[in-house]
């Protein structure tokens, strides 16, 4: 009973990086749903579940971010015809059953040498923690 009742109240954000829109290959990315760098953090959403963002902690973020007056949220979703990788997020969150964000900061050539991300977002990502866990 008390598992359930913290349960209830406790939330989880998967903080990893997210795929953005590389000028090499655009062909990778929905046009739709691209981030690039300097735009700010990213939610993660993925119809096949490698990511385990949920509706509520989207709307929760967004509203942190709103009242933070930080610039507009980023959504990256992965072309349901490619495959993406993952995070420990949906892994996680099936085993706890807690409510899950899955957050990043736009990147290139993730796990590559030469792995690129903006100062700016790494930055705006930090605030955003901090604000959150702040209430």
């Amino acid at each position: 009973e008390t598992y359930a009742k913290g349960g209830a109240g406790s939330v989880l954000i998967s903080a990893d990086n997210a795929h953005a829109l590389h000028p090499n290959y655009p062909e990778k990315h929905d046009p739709h749903h691209a981030c690039v760098l300097g735009g700010g953090p990213v939610i993660k959403v993925n119809a096949n579940q490698r990511y385990a963002t949920t509706d509520e902690m989207q709307a929760l973020i967004k509203d942190v971010a709103r009242k933070a007056k930080i610039k507009p949220l980023q959504h990256f979703v992965a072309r349901s015809d490619m495959g993406c990788g993952s995070t420990i997020g949906p892994i996680t969150a099936a085993e706890v059953g807690v409510k899950t964000l899955d957050l990043g900061v736009p990147t290139f050539a993730m796990h590559s040498i030469r792995e690129m991300a903006a100062v700016s977002d790494i930055e705006t990502t930090a605030t955003l923690f901090k604000e959150f866990f702040r209430d």
